[in-house]
């Protein structure tokens, strides 16, 4: 996708990000980081989860991860970012679309 500026693995780049399941901390890394470019230029770091069978527990993390990317954002001195859930990689393309079609145009 033209949009798509860079992405990695979040394998051995130690990006995680902290929540609780059944009293107990833990951490949450998270499948792929991407950078995305809008339209107007801004780019928005994306947090891709690609899920197949849910727990439970998978649900706390997104949870977790939506939670932090609120703060993140809210803070606003660590750029843009968005948490997208994929659970059909069939359809990543046009889902990582419409998620970021819905962001870029509030990245104004």
């Amino acid at each position: 996708m033209p949009e798509v500026i860079a992405y990695a693995r979040n394998d051995h780049l130690d990006f995680t990000i902290p929540y609780e399941w059944q009293g107990m901390r833990h951490e949450y890394r998270p499948d792929y980081l991407i950078r995305w470019r809008c339209k107007n230029g801004q780019e928005v770091k994306v947090i891709l989860e690609v899920k197949g069978f849910e727990t439970e527990q998978d649900r706390q993390k997104e949870t977790a991860a939506r939670r932090w990317v609120r703060a993140v954002n809210h803070h606003g001195e660590f750029g843009r970012w968005a948490f997208v859930l994929c659970k059909d990689p069939v359809q990543l393309r046009n889902l990582l679309a419409k998620e970021m079609k819905a962001l870029c145009g509030v990245c104004t």
